[in-house]
């Protein structure tokens, strides 16, 4: 066997090579998308609590002025 025969096979790719890594790379990325969703929930929540806490300072300095 020559060198160049020996280096073609050793570099053979079957469809269940491919199909491993395409189920590699879709559970990648659906953990990618998990922890993305996740992290713009947390952020959904900061931006609800740094609000509220900017309407209720609001009304408490709206209502010290009326008094």
């Amino acid at each position: 066997m020559s060198e160049e025969t020996a280096s073609t096979q050793q570099t053979t790719i079957t469809v269940d090579d491919l199909r491993d890594k395409a189920i590699q790379l879709r559970d990648l990325a659906e953990a990618e998308a998990r922890d993305f969703a996740r992290d713009r929930g947390t952020q959904a929540v900061v931006v609800a609590v740094v609000a509220v806490v900017m309407v209720v300072s609001l009304a408490y300095y709206l209502g010290t002025r009326r008094a």
